[in-house]
Parts: structure tokens; sequence; C-alpha cells
């Protein structure tokens, strides 16, 4: 009995104990409910603080687009022009209005302001430059319950030809055939086209090899790859040598469901169907080559704009101080002993004899050290051109006499004007020619050997560039391209074909011509970093992995196409380009509006105004 009178009370105890545990337990799910729910709440306020933030930016681009794109304007009316748009964004005008309430929304502890809305050259209340590109900083910010979030987005408003934008296009069609990697955006003026089958010519013959359908990646800073086309009416797709029908049609001509075609555009080009834009072609801003390089010719001499010039080769002969190829002075041919007693002959011998030493001296005391001064001065003057240079007659950059053309100062108005044709290719050694200078061109252009570049160049012959490493000159912390614009043809050649896929032809520059162009990355493997447009159709063939010629010679044995490989033809586009050669590209009278990617930024990031 004392056993129980001992445990009186325990039932007490641990119906309190039972109790504690379970408040503890109580108290723990209703603070992880609270805490769950103030998560929830806070996550609702950034989503709402983004999104509105992201609104107030794109309604202000598409002011800006809607009263700039595609609107004929001169260059020297650009600035002022572009200050009376920004001034009047209306998120601008309400976010800088008396009250002080921002832009309004339907919430109603919500508050979104654009902070600002400035061009690059508008600093310090000045008005802006007379240039011919400016990029506009827009800065909004949003804050909801407490929860604030700031955005950015750079819109560049420029009047540069539209074919820079892109990392493959062709105002007439464009033609994928193949696997060609593309990092950028394409355009089509006309009609896109996609094949997996990659045409090529090998002795002589036509042949094909099916492939992989181009793959589009983003790029190394993660922006996503566009594809800008006329409608999906014009953007057809064709699989092993089939009939080619449109990406949002059946094989019967049906129209097909959106997840149909959101397959189709994925088959394609490996991106999604959001990914695929409308730019009809009226809204391109075109280059007139002609007009281009007529532009740069009269800036470069200092002309007026009224001036006629029926034909460049004959206004340049005549031109005052133009440079020209000094003429190598032959030696003397020493005269043949006659071998004769005749005593006649052994004088006349002797005369000629006397007469050729008396030419020698002068060729090697005079002559020839003449010349070679003369070439040196030539050397000089076309590697540390400070102002426009004419050179007069073709112009042939060997590596030998001349290793380079460099200008030391440049502006939008020094040139080197080759009145003539200009070749550029290493004959004596592997090492690179430099060229470093703003060049138009009358005549035909040839490049080939290794190429270090900083270069805008024009030119209104064809152009052939062959067996061609061309890599950036590095300044300013920045590497440099060459843009190539050609009034002919150009010709992309390959001769060293059918090396390794990891060992690829660098060409760094953006390329324009004004015909038609077809590109093969099939037994060639080049690595574009750039560009390339034609006003006619453009023609991409690529394969992926290696291809090499068989012991006879006759056949191209090629890797399995698989999605591991690398292709042959690959194009990754750079967004520098306006910035390392804005002062020679060729300007436009129509406005180009292009919004870049939206960055999340910390309130300590927002520029003093």
């Amino acid at each position: 009995m004392r056993r129980f009178r001992e445990e009186k009370g325990s039932a007490l105890v641990m119906v309190m104990f039972m109790m504690l545990i379970l408040t503890l337990l109580g108290v723990a799910v209703l603070s992880a409910a609270v805490g769950g729910a103030r998560r929830t709440l806070t996550r609702e306020n950034d989503i709402q603080s983004l999104q509105l933030t992201q609104k107030t930016l794109d309604e202000s681009v598409a002011y800006i687009a809607e009263k700039l794109d595609g609107e004929k304007l001169k260059a020297n009316v650009l600035g002022s022009t572009l200050q009376n748009v920004l001034t009047g964004i209306p998120a601008l005008q309400a976010s800088n209005a008396a009250t002080g309430e921002g832009v309004k929304t339907e919430l109603a502890l919500a508050s979104t302001r654009l902070l600002s809305a400035k061009a690059s050259d508008d600093f310090a209340g000045n008005a802006l430059k007379k240039e011919s590109s400016y990029t506009v900083t827009l800065i909004a910010q949003s804050e909801i319950n407490g929860v604030k979030r700031t955005l950015k987005q750079d819109v560049k408003v420029s009047l540069y030809p539209d074919f820079l934008n892109y990392a493959f296009g062709s105002e007439q069609d464009l033609i994928l055939n193949g696997s060609p990697t593309i990092k950028g955006n394409i355009y089509a003026g006309k009609t896109l086209r996609v094949n997996n089958v990659a045409n090529y010519a090998y002795r002589g013959q036509n042949l094909q090899k099916t492939s992989l359908f181009p793959r589009m990646q983003n790029r190394a800073d993660g922006s996503q790859p566009l594809a800008f086309i006329q409608s999906l009416e014009d953007f057809t797709l064709s699989e092993n040598g089939y009939a080619p029908r449109a990406v949002n049609r059946g094989a019967d001509g049906a129209a097909l469901s959106g997840e149909l075609t959101i397959a189709n555009v994925r088959k394609a080009l490996d991106i999604d169907l959001s990914q695929v834009r409308i730019r009809k072609n009226e809204q391109f801003v075109k280059v007139d080559v002609d007009q281009s390089f007529r532009d740069k010719f009269i800036q470069a001499l200092g002309l007026s704009e009224s001036v006629e010039i029926a034909d460049y080769a004959s206004y340049l002969n005549g031109y005052p101080n133009a440079l020209k190829m000094p003429v190598k002075p032959v030696p003397p041919v020493r005269p043949v002993d006659p071998l004769s007693t005749d005593k006649t002959i052994q004088d006349q011998y002797k005369k000629e004899l006397d007469a050729y030493e008396k030419a020698y001296t002068d060729y090697i005391q005079v002559q020839l050290p003449k010349y070679q001064k003369e070439l040196s001065d030539l050397t000089t003057a076309l590697t540390t051109m400070k102002s426009t240079v004419v050179f007069n007659g073709d112009l042939n950059v060997d590596g030998d006499w001349l290793k380079g053309l460099m200008q030391t100062a440049k502006s939008a108005s020094s040139w080197l004007i080759v009145n003539g044709n200009l070749t550029v290719n290493n004959t004596l050694d592997n090492t690179p020619l430099n060229i470093d200078s703003s060049i138009l061109v009358t005549g035909a252009v040839n490049l080939g050997g290794k190429i270090t570049v900083d270069s805008t160049l024009l030119t209104l012959g064809n152009t052939k560039i062959q067996d061609a490493t061309i890599t950036g000159v590095s300044k300013s912390g920045s590497v440099k391209e060459i843009v190539l614009i050609s009034k002919g043809p150009i010709l992309l050649n390959r001769v060293d074909a059918f090396s390794q896929a990891n060992v690829a032809q660098t060409l760094r520059g953006f390329f324009y011509t004004d015909a038609a162009a077809e590109l093969y990355g099939v037994g060639s493997n080049f690595d574009l970093q750039g560009g390339f447009f034609a006003k006619g159709n453009l023609t991409v063939n690529a394969v992926v992995g290696n291809s090499v010629e068989d012991a006879s010679r006759q056949n191209i044995v090629f890797d399995d196409q698989t999605i591991s490989k690398t292709s042959r033809f690959k194009v990754d586009y750079n967004d520098q380009v306006f910035n390392n050669q804005g002062l020679a590209l060729p300007r436009v009278d129509q406005i180009s509006v292009k919004a870049e990617k939206i960055e999340l930024i910390q309130e300590s990031q927002i520029p003093s105004k």
C-alpha cells in the first residue's frame, strides 16, 4: 500500500508534461505557419515589385521606340531629338510630378518610379553632342510593403545600319543548311529556310551530307538569341531532303496546334517559340554601300557634299601629295665578252664595259639608295598615319617591306584611301600583319595569312578571304575587330581544309556584301566572332565533327553527326563593335532602337543626378 501512496500525483505531472509538449509543438507550428505566411507575403511583394519595375521599363522603351524607331533623321539632330523624347517619357514625368506619387498602380501600397533616363553623353546637364549613336540608361524602382527593387536597362539609339546587330542575316532569304552553331540574333528579310542537309562541292561534284539542324545558343553573358522573321509562314523547315513547309504547317498544309509549332521551332533552331520575333523588312535599316563610300570619301578629303565624283579612280589619279609605289631600279646588264681578237670588236666591248661599270656604280650608289629611301619613307608614311593618306596603285602588305597599315591618331575624317587593289598576306613568315586603320579601297580586297585588326574597311570591288586567321588588336582592355563592307561578293575559303573539329580558322569581324553569299563549314572549319550579312541570299552549310579525305582522295569521310560533336561553322556575335568602330562606321538616316537586357541593381549603384 505504501507504493501506491508514493505514486499519488504522478498523473498530474504527466498531464502537465504532455500539455507542455503540446504547447511547444503548437507554438512551433504556429510560428512556422506565421513565418511561412510572412515569407510568402514577402515573396509576393518581391515578385510584384519586380514586375511593376519591369513594366515601367517596358513602357518607357516602348515610348522611345514609338517616337524614334524607323524615323528618318540626320545625325546632327539626333542628340537634340533624343533629348526631347527622353524628357517626354510618361513614367519619368509622373515620377517628377509635384505630387511625388510616381507611376500609378492598382496596388494601394505600391510606389513605382522611373528614376532616370539619361543618354551616354548627357553629363553635368550639358546638351547632347552631335553623335550618331547614344546609349540611354533607364533606371526604375518599385516599392511594395517595404520591399524595394531597382532595375536598369540600356537602350541603344543609333543611326548605324542594322546588319551590325546580327550574327547571320540577309535582306532576302537566310538559308541554314546543316548544323552551324549560332550565338547571337539572326534576321531574314524574306524567308528563313532551315534544313538538316548541308550542301558542298568536292572535286567538281555537287554533293550533300545529312547532318543536324542548326543550334542557336545563349551567348557568354547569358543573353538568349532571337530569330527575326517576317512571319511564321516565312519560316520553313525541311528534313532529310523533303519539301520545305512552314513551321506552323503540317505535311498536308494544315495549320498546326501551338504545341506542334513550338516543337518545330525547337527542332529547327533549338530555341523556344518566344525567341522568334516578327520584324518587318520595312523596319530594317539598310546600308547603301555606294552612298556610304561616297560619304566617307568626301569626309576623308574634306570635300563639299555637293561635289560630283563620276569616277573615284580618275579623281584620285591627279590628287596632290598622293603616295605611290616607287619604281625599283633595274640593275644594268654586264656586256658579254665577244672573245674575239678583232681590235674593232674589242674596242667596242671595252666601251660597253666602261658604260656598264659607270651605270652599275650609279645603280649601287645612287639609284638603289634612292629607291630604298623612298621605300622607307613610304613605309613610315603608311605606319604612322595621322590624317587622310591617298595611295595610288595596288598596295601589297606582304610582311617584307611593309608589315602593316597603322593610324597613330584615328578620327572620323582620317582614312587610308587605296586607289587600286589591296592585298594583305604574309609571304615571308608566320608573324601577324597589323591592320590598324580605317580604309577605303576603289578596287578589290584580298586577305590571307595571320592578320591582327582594328579597322573599318569599305571596298567597291570583290573581296577574297582565303586561309586567313583574323584576330583583334587588344586596346584599352577590349579586343577590336574588322568591319568589312564589300560592294562585290565575298569569297570565304580555306585552303588548309579538313582540319580537326577543334582547330578552327578564327575570323574576328563583321562582313557585309551587297551581293549574295554562300558559306561552307564542311571541309573548312571556321570560328566567326562577329557576324556575316548579305543583301542577297545568305546560305550557310555546316556539319559537325571531323571531315577528312579518304586514302584515295576521291571522297570525304565524315564523323557521325551527333549533338556531342562540334560544329565546323561557329558564329559568336560581338556587341562591342559599335564602341570599337563607331568613328568609322557608315551612317544612315533612319533611327534604330535596340533594347538590351534588364539588370537588377542595388540602390547604392544608382548614379547621382
